[in-house]
This record gives structure tokens, sequence and C-alpha cells, in this order.
């Protein structure tokens, strides 16, 4: 029995009409709206086209503000260590000549001392020159045109460099002077 009301089923279903449901034109062009014209289309790439130059050149301004800073800052920064070393330097000198005009005034011979001492004074002139040099050269790089002058900024740098190493120096042969120093007490 089962077998037979399966096979009325299937033939029910079988001969059934199938019924087509049609909508207007209307309901679906509310749906799904006609695509805007190409004038349209062309009109919004070109809006986004612009929003994208504006972006890319608030980026530029941004880097360019950034590059500004970090050279201007180096330049203090180096102005300030620059200026550390040489009023540092310059007080050990003080300090140290009036010890050599103690040991003069007790008779003792302290030539030798005196001429390092003054090549140590000239070692630590050239270097605060070649220190504000760099600082200069830090300062004329302009920053809207960076990439252009790279070559500029590197010579900067090595000018930094040189004159770092001459204040190195001088603190080297000011502490040589004060070893021959203790060797005249």
């Amino acid at each position: 029995m089962k077998k037979y009301t399966y096979l009325l089923i299937a033939t029910a279903l079988l001969f059934t009409p199938l019924v087509a449901h049609a909508e207007s034109d209307e309901n679906i062009t509310r749906r799904r709206p006609d695509r805007p014209e190409q004038v349209e289309i062309q009109e919004i790439r070109q809006e986004r086209m612009e929003d994208r130059q504006e972006k890319r050149e608030e980026v530029k301004e941004k880097v360019q503000e950034i590059r500004s800073n970090v050279a201007e800052n180096h330049a203090n920064r180096l102005e300030r260590r620059f200026a550390f070393y040489y009023s540092r330097l310059s007080n050990i000198i003080t300090r140290f000549e009036k010890r050599l005009d103690i040991l003069k005034a007790d008779g003792k011979d302290v030539s030798a001392i005196s001429a390092k001492l003054t090549e140590v004074k000239t070692k630590l002139e050239s270097a605060k020159a070649k220190g504000v040099e760099a600082v200069a050269a830090f300062k004329a790089i302009d920053p809207d045109k960076f990439s252009e002058q790279k070559s500029e900024a590197m010579a900067a740098r090595d000018l930094a460099n040189s004159a770092r190493k001459l204040f190195v120096d001088t603190h080297t042969l000011l502490k040589d002077a004060l070893k021959s120093l203790k060797v005249i007490k």
C-alpha cells in the first residue's frame, strides 16, 4: 500500500502545471536601478583620482616637515654637544694652566708641558672651528630638496665626524700632558 501512495504522490506532482510568476518591469527597476551612464562613471573616477592626488600631496608635506625637523634637530644637538665639549676641555685647560703657574713659581721647569698645552689649545680651537662648520653645513641643507642634496648631507656628516675626532684628539693630548705633569711633582 505504501508503494501505491508514493506512486500517486509522484504522478500528482509530475502532472501539476508549473506556474510562472511574472513581475512587472517597475518592480524590477526598483530593486536594481539601471546602471549609471558612462559620464557619471567618468566623474566618479575623476573624483577618486583627485582624492588620491590630494592624499599623496599631504603625505609629501608630512615627509618634508619631518625631514625639516630632523635636520634642524640634528644641527641643534651637534651645536649643544660641541659647545659642551669645548667648555669642558677649556675649563680643564684653565685649571691646568693655573697648576703650571704654581709649579713655575716654585722654580720647576715646565717648558715641555707648556709646549704640549699650547698644542692642546690649538687643537681645541681647530676642533671648535670644525664643529661650527659642521653645524652650519647641517643648517644649510634645504629640506625641500633633501633628495637632491644627499651629497651635501654626507659632507656635513663627515665634517661632524672630523670635528668629533678633533675633540677626542684634544682630550688625548690633554691626558698626555697631565701624565707628564705628574712626573714633574
